[in-house]
């Protein structure tokens, strides 16, 4: 399985990708408490962590990249390859 892990002082967001099930787990560690997640609205609910602040923004900033997560397009062929 996949992850990626995000870490600023006590907090701790790492995200999994998951073969059965929902497809992207978030596994958060803040202070002496842990919790999964499946939605990244309930994540930051949890958190509590504000926007506009440093850790806040790069907390939000981490979650919207997996959002934009480029296409693969397949490569086009016009049918006179060379075998």
């Amino acid at each position: 399985m996949k992850s990626e892990r995000f870490v600023a002082g006590q907090l701790s967001v790492e995200r999994t990708k998951q073969h059965e099930g929902p497809p992207y787990v978030y596994t958060c560690w803040s202070g002496k408490t842990s919790r999964l997640f499946t939605d990244r609205k309930a994540l930051l609910k949890f958190v509590k962590w504000p926007p506009k602040t440093p850790t806040g923004d790069a907390l939000r900033q981490w979650l919207l990249s997996f959002e934009q997560e480029p296409v693969v397009v397949g490569k086009e062929t016009d049918g006179n390859a060379c075998v």
